[in-house]
């Protein structure tokens, strides 16, 4: 027995075993680059569903911020808007409280102006009394000091 190989044939080989060899060698690098594009379009798709994952929370996490602060600001505005109340509330209470102690020194200064008016009347009609009681008096002085005059013409005359 001899371990030598059978001699191959060359000639045979190259011409009719070679070309299915390649046919069959082509078909195979279609198929390999149609499922290496298959292959291509999936790890596509997959990175796009990991971009879209990463952008969706993304989103949610702004989202959740927005919502954050919105929380915050409705909030402050609720406390702005409670304390607006309170000083137009205080506002009010001292504006109606001027206007009752305006009206309250209108009503004192309509009394005092009518006790003025009555004050000046009674004065005024003092004043024409005390006139009238001057020109009696000065009218009396007068008929008084003639009588005077006369009375002391008659005493000068008795005693002489």
């Amino acid at each position: 027995m001899s371990n030598e190989a059978p001699a191959m044939d060359y000639l045979d080989y190259f011409t009719n075993q070679l070309p299915k060899s390649l046919a069959s060698l082509a078909e195979l690098r279609d198929e390999l680059e149609a499922r290496q594009g298959a292959m291509s379009a999936v790890n596509d798709a997959n990175a796009m569903k990991a971009q879209a994952t990463a952008a969706l929370e993304t989103a949610k996490s702004d989202a959740a911020a927005m919502r954050a602060a919105a929380a915050g600001i409705a909030a402050a505005t609720a406390v702005d808007r409670r304390a607006a109340d309170t000083r137009e509330a205080a506002l009010k209470a001292r504006e109606d409280a001027f206007e009752d102690a305006s009206a309250k020194r209108a009503a004192a200064q309509d009394r005092a102006d009518q006790s003025l008016a009555a004050r000046e009347s009674s004065v005024s009609d003092r004043e024409n009394a005390i006139s009238t009681a001057e020109a009696a008096l000065a009218s009396n002085t007068k008929t008084l000091d003639a009588r005077v005059v006369a009375f002391q013409a008659k005493v000068a005359a008795l005693t002489a």
